[in-house]
């Protein structure tokens, strides 16, 4: 009979990392570079430490986002905008960190992960909602196939109460350049 192999500790070897108790393969894996779940149900940000090989943590987070957000974060502190081929940005045109240039590279490991922990939670705040793709595609699909009887607008499944699209008529505006310039405040010889 074969012996099971072991992880060195005696225990049986399960093939690959993982959390215990649950089969390889079968865990939730983030999608974002730098981020790993933990056993608790939170995500792990961590990124190396550029020209060692020491490993940062930055912290746990109660979402993938967050945590991708705050290795941003961390990445654009070590680099500044100009990345090695080895790194990228999950979020590639989402704001970053108030640092100037200059100083990207030159701060310290924990001032870094201060900046990064920060920086994430205030920067979710301003990206729109992460939305079903799915009942995004059904959304346009609906609208697509023309106008329906109301004209209310069509929202996401997930009531975020985020506007996809509405059925509006195009004659119902019109704009009357008088009535625009004293909203405004212009005198009418003035425009």
């Amino acid at each position: 009979m074969a012996a099971l192999a072991t992880n060195g500790s005696g225990a049986p070897w399960s093939g690959g990392g993982g959390q215990p108790g649950v089969a390889f393969g079968r865990q939730k894996q983030s999608e974002w570079t730098g981020v790993r779940p933990r056993k608790s149900g939170r995500w792990a940000a961590e990124i190396r430490v550029p020209t060692t090989r020491e490993k940062l943590w930055i912290g746990t987070f109660g979402s993938d986002r967050l945590a991708a957000l705050a290795y941003d974060a961390a990445v654009f502190c070590f680099y500044g905008e100009d990345l090695p081929k080895t790194r990228r940005f999950n979020f590639p045109v989402a704001p970053r960190p108030d640092v100037p240039e200059i100083l990207c590279g030159h701060l310290s490991v924990a001032s870094v992960k201060a900046i990064a922990e920060l920086h994430a939670r205030t920067v979710d705040a301003l990206l729109p909602p992460v939305c079903d793709a799915t009942a995004a595609l059904a959304a346009v699909a609906a609208t697509e196939a023309g106008p329906s009887a109301d004209a209310t607008p069509t929202t996401m499944a997930d009531n975020s109460n985020l506007v996809v699209a509405s059925a509006v008529d195009e004659d119902q505006f019109s704009f009357d350049p008088d009535v625009i310039a004293g909203l405004m405040g212009l005198v009418p010889d003035e425009y």
